[in-house]
């Protein structure tokens, strides 16, 4: 096997633990650095002829919370009293004794982030859980390109146990605390580790159990209700909690489901063991079983990664680390052992691993080598994997996997510090793909059968291989004409396809892609008969319709007969669309409809084919909704981030989720318009510079030298808005493609 670099980006930040970097499946790459979090979101650019991805960046802080801060009174009268080593051992654990006189504070910093399961916030996002070096879990979600916090987990775990503690600062005589219960107390409040299961729904709705790790060796199940896109309220409810014996930190922990209603917590210790919680849902009530040993006897070997997947026979594989060593668990569908195999890797620790299949495992090493490992062997084992990225004075920290499978991203590092801060080598993500039918791009993406959004990267990989082709053989091959059985899904393919190798022949950037699609690819109007047709089907089944409804249908109704007066050919009547194309208009024909359009802002008639006309008879511009072709007059639009078509606010009564009809994306609403996201930028703003890290001589000075009012760090609901509306207008549109949105005569910048 062998990987091909495809791109590489230069991180300024130093990266330097393993298992750094994890790709979520809204298509968001998290980046764990000194300083923060790096957040890449890959952006689909079909219209670039160059060879470049592209990606929304944003930044995640830690949160200036610190669990233990409370004690913090009594800390110095604590370590004065107990021996020399016992004080010693306090004043090491700074997450413990964050305050202390005379002492620096303690700066916190992100050491562990765990995704959140697609679609637990609308539209198809993820919420992102964070641990920081002082015991802080938080949960935060992005708009635009800020991170908010939505809960903080500690503060409510705090509340909920602060009664049991042995002790309270308002009531406790210091001088009786030992450093012994010291620690153990304040330890209950340190968070390890943390998890998302998958997506569950029941009579409540839809919901994701975040598992939570604490220093005391407790764990902690939270049931996280699915959150609405514009409230953003999170509140996390207790459903379990467990204490094992003793207080080794429990380091890893992973969620399985092996059947429905039963449920596996993986859990590695710092030690080296390794167990598994069997946890039963019954009537929205958690319990659990008697505790696996998958790896009974603590080696001292932490385990710092654990990942699985699920068998095409039932059951699941667990693969995690020691050190150097691999380790690969088959278990049964009950969670017991079937099978256990270990492998030894030269060179450093293992820094990345990923489960390409169910017989195939990709591993990196800290001194810059791949290895492939075939799972069904026994022993396990291991070859080399040849590649083209940089791994002199390098180590990789990290690997990450597309949720389609075929691109992959490698995390180096300097070797050194001298290399990072003297001669300025920086961190990179080195994206590369393996040569191989299986991963390959284009493979993939033609045996899907549903959800383009997931496998947007395959595309991106194939536009940019196609930028650096040399000869016309090394692009996708497209078929000529299009099959009558052909999928809406397949249309899409076909289309993008099409409109890529176009665009990098010509090696002509295109802004806008209304003005190409229709002319280019034969798929385009196919797409819009099929969805079109579905849509109206699905108002005809309706008792009750709006008025913008039955505009809607009569709009969409004239755009049948016209395709249908096209295709009077009788080899054509056969086909797939046609024949949905007449299901749709035979539901409808007999329905009341409003056939009379009126311009929304003048009230003037309008004659002319909605699809055809951008402006009324008076001149103003009508932007309108790219399925329903209902004019849009208001603020409150959902855009496609990739096209930017825009959506008309009725769809939200008829559809859980709006998408996009060509790109098959969630539509989403501009952050940018005032009243949006105002319950959201309520919370504490996780993107905003933290104080500890401006320079002292610039904390109340800006870069003009004028002293900012009330600069103390970061501030609570700093506005997202870049510009503030203060009255609604309408928005206009400048040419007939719907390309160029305007407002009050000043352009507007749709969000990417």
């Amino acid at each position: 096997m062998e990987a091909q670099e495809v791109y590489n980006i230069p991180i300024t930040e130093l990266v330097t633990a393993p298992f750094s970097i994890e790709w979520s499946e809204d298509n968001q790459i998290s980046l764990l650095t000194e300083r923060g979090v790096h957040i890449f979101e890959l952006q689909p650019n079909p219209l670039c002829p160059t060879p470049t991805p592209k990606f929304r960046r944003s930044f995640l802080w830690a949160t200036d919370y610190l669990p233990t801060a409370i004690f913090s009174p009594i800390v110095e009268t604590v370590a004065n009293n107990c021996q020399r080593e016992d004080m010693y051992s306090l004043l090491l654990e700074e997450a413990i004794t964050p305050h202390f006189p005379e002492r620096t504070e303690h700066v916190p910093r992100i050491i562990q982030v765990a995704w959140s399961p697609v679609k637990l916030v609308d539209p198809s996002k993820c919420l992102l859980a964070t641990i920081t070096s002082a015991g802080a879990i938080d949960t935060t979600f992005k708009v635009g390109a800020n991170w908010f916090s939505v809960s903080n987990l500690s503060q409510i775990w705090f509340e909920i146990i602060k009664e049991e503690l042995d002790f309270s600062v308002e009531t406790c005589n210091p001088e009786e605390i030992t450093g012994d219960m010291f620690k153990s107390n304040l330890r209950r409040l340190q968070g390890t580790s943390v998890t998302w299961s998958e997506l569950y729904k029941d009579s409540q709705g839809t919901f994701s159990y975040l598992t939570t790790a604490w220093r005391s060796s407790e764990l902690v199940i939270w049931r996280i209700n699915k959150i609405t896109e514009l409230s953003m309220s999170v509140t996390p409810i207790m459903v379990y909690r467990k204490k094992f014996h003793g207080h080794t930190r429990i380091s890893k922990i992973l969620w399985i489901t092996l059947k429905p209603k039963q449920h596996l917590a993986v859990i590695g210790f710092f030690d080296g063991r390794l167990y598994g919680l069997p946890v039963n849902d019954h009537e929205n009530e958690l319990s659990d079983g008697l505790i696996i040993k998958y790896e009974e006897q603590p080696d001292r070997m932490p385990i710092n990664f654990i990942t699985t997947r699920a068998k095409t026979t039932g059951g699941r594989i667990i693969a995690f680390n020691k050190n150097i060593h691999f380790i690969l668990i088959d278990i049964n569908e009950e969670g017991n052992i079937v099978e256990k195999k270990y492998l030894k890797l030269p060179g450093f620790c293992i820094s990345g691993i990923l489960l390409l299949n169910n017989s195939e495992a990709m591993v990196s090493t800290q001194n810059g080598s791949l290895h492939h490992i075939n799972l069904d062997s026994t022993p396990l084992k291991r070859t080399l994997i040849g590649h083209d990225m940089k791994y002199v004075r390098t180590q990789y920290l990290g690997l990450a996997r597309s949720l389609s499978g075929a691109t992959f991203v490698n995390v180096t590092s300097p070797s050194t510090a001298y290399d990072h801060l003297c001669n300025r080598e920086p961190s990179n993500l080195q994206f590369f793909i393996l040569k191989s039918p299986e991963f390959d791009p284009l493979c993939r993406l033609e045996k899907s059968e549903s959800n383009l959004h997931a496998y947007w990267d395959c595309l991106e990989m194939i536009r940019i291989k196609s930028a650096k082709a040399d000869a016309d053989n090394q692009y996708p091959k497209i078929p000529q004409e299009l099959d009558q059985s052909l999928s809406i899904h397949q249309l899409r393919i076909i289309m993008w396809l099409t409109l890529i190798t176009e665009v990098v022949k010509k090696k002509k950037l295109i802004r806008k892609i209304d003005n190409v699609v229709g002319e280019i690819s034969e798929a385009q109007p196919l797409i819009f008969v099929y969805t079109l047709s579905e849509h109206m089907i699905k108002l005809a089944k309706k008792k009750v319709l709006s008025d913008n409804q039955r505009l809607s249908i009569h709009f969409l109704r004239l755009y049948l007969e016209v395709f249908l007066a096209g295709e009077e050919d009788e080899s054509n009547q056969n086909n797939k669309a046609i024949r949905h194309a007449k299901d749709a208009m035979d539901v409808t024909s007999n329905m009341e409809l409003i056939e009379t359009e009126t311009c929304n802002l003048c009230g003037e008639i309008v004659t002319e084919l909605p699809w055809n006309i951008s402006s009324c008879p008076r001149g103003h511009q009508l932007p309108r909704c790219a399925l329903t072709l209902l004019q849009i007059t208001s603020l409150k639009y959902r855009s496609c981030p990739v096209c930017g078509r825009i959506f008309h606010p009725t769809l939200d009564d008829e559809y859980e989720e709006i998408k996009c009809l060509y790109c098959d994306v969630p539509v989403i609403f501009d952050a940018r318009v005032l009243g949006i996201y105002d319950e959201v930028e309520k919370s504490k703003n996780l993107s905003a510079r933290p104080i500890w890290d401006i320079p002292i001589y610039k904390r109340f000075e800006g870069e003009t030298g004028e002293k900012e009012k009330g600069n103390e760090g970061r501030q609570e609901g700093v506005r997202l808005k870049k510009k503030i509306v203060e009255t609604p207008q309408p928005l206009v549109i400048n040419d007939k493609d719907q390309g160029g949105l305007k407002k009050a005569g000043e352009d507007v910048q749709m969000a990417e």
